[in-house]
C-alpha cells in the first residue's frame, strides 16, 4: 500500500488528510467533513468506519462547522452552539420515510453535554449513541444549517455489497471517502441469463428498469437516472444505460461522478449493489 499516494489522491478529492497513518499495513484511518445545505435536506452516508468494525454507530459521528457556545458578558447570554432541532439526523425505511431521528445539541442554554439525542428536548437515546447502528452504505436524510457531518475512523477496506429492497426504494449512498464513477458499480445476486431449450426462450438477468439508480439534487428529487440491464432479450452488453430501452449514457457511465457520501434512490428488486472499496 503507498500512503503517500493515498493521502496524495485524498487531498485532491477534497478531504482532509491531517492525522491520516498507517495501522500495521492494511488499514489507513482517518477524518471526512461532508457538507451539509444551509436549507432543506441533505442525502449523504458516512465514509468511514470504526477500525476494526463491519459498520458505522451514531457515536463515531460528529457535528462541526458551528461557532463554539460563548458568554458574552455584555449581554449577559450565551450564544453559538447547535440549538435543539438544528441539526437533525434520520435514518430511512426503504419507502424513504424516517425510520429514527437523532438530534445534535451543543447549546448553551441546556444544560446537557454536547451529543446526540433522541429529541429536540435532549431526551437521551435509549441504550446511548452507541447502540444506533448505520450500515455501510445505507443513506441518511439530514438537516443541517449547512453544518458539517465529521466521519472518522477507517477507509473502507472490502466492497459493500448493499442488498436493495425487493420493493420500493432503498437509500443507499456512496459509503467511501473518495469520489466514485457509475462505472464502478455493479449490481450483482441476479441469476445469470440462460436459454432453456425446452421453452426456447432467455430466463435470467435483470430486465430494463429492473434496477434503477437514480442521483439526486439537494432537495431529494432525481437529478439524473441510469438502469442496470443485463437482458438476454436485448443485444447490448450488460451495464448502465440512459433509459430503459438500453440507450448508451452520453460519455459512458465512466463520465457520471458520484462524490464522497453522496446519497442515491435505489430500486433494486432486492439485488445486491457492490460499492467498491478505494483502491490502497
Amino acid at each position: 500500500m503507498d500512503i503517500k499516494k493515498m493521502m496524495t489522491a485524498f487531498a485532491v478529492a477534497g478531504i482532509a488528510t491531517a492525522g491520516f497513518a498507517a495501522i500495521e499495513s492494511a488499514n489507513v484511518v482517518g477524518y471526512q467533513n461532508l457538507e451539509t445545505r444551509a436549507a432543506g435536506l441533505t442525502m449523504s452516508t458516512p465514509t468511514f468506519i470504526p477500525v476494526g468494525a463491519p459498520s458505522v454507530k451514531l457515536a463515531d459521528i460528529q457535528v462541526t462547522g458551528y461557532e463554539a457556545p460563548y458568554w458574552d458578558d455584555d449581554d449577559e447570554w450565551w450564544y453559538g452552539g447547535v440549538e435543539a432541532g438544528g441539526f437533525v439526523l434520520r435514518l430511512l425505511t426503504g419507502t424513504g420515510t424516517a425510520e429514527a431521528s437523532y438530534y445534535w445539541i451543543d447549546d448553551p442554554n441546556k444544560s446537557i453535554a454536547a451529543g446526540w439525542y433522541a429529541d429536540a428536548a435532549g431526551t437521551a437515546i435509549a441504550g446511548g449513541a452507541t447502540s444506533v447502528v448505520i450500515e455501510q452504505g445505507r443513506g441518511l436524510w439530514i438537516t443541517g444549517k449547512g453544518l458539517k457531518l465529521q466521519c472518522a475512523g477507517q477507509v473502507p477496506a472490502d466492497d459493500v455489497a448493499y442488498v436493495t429492497k425487493s420493493a420500493g426504494l432503498s437509500a443507499v449512498g456512496n459509503c467511501t471517502p473518495v469520489d466514485l464513477t457509475l462505472n464502478k458499480l455493479f449490481v450483482n445476486g441476479y441469476t445469470a441469463p440462460y436459454w432453456d431449450a425446452d421453452d426456447e426462450w432467455w430466463y435470467g438477468g435483470v430486465e430494463a428498469g429492473g434496477f434503477v439508480v437514480r442521483l439526486l439534487t439537494g432537495t431529494g428529487t432525481a437529478e439524473a437516472t441510469y438502469y442496470w440491464i443485463d437482458d438476454a432479450n436485448k443485444s447490448i452488453a450488460a451495464g448502465w444505460y440512459a433509459d430503459t430501452n438500453g440507450t448508451a449514457i452520453d460519455g459512458g457511465a465512466s463520465s457520471v461522478s458520484i462524490p464522497a457520501g453522496k446519497g442515491l434512490w435505489v430500486t433494486g428488486k432486492g439485488l445486491p449493489l457492490n460499492i467498491p472499496a478505494p483502491e490502497l
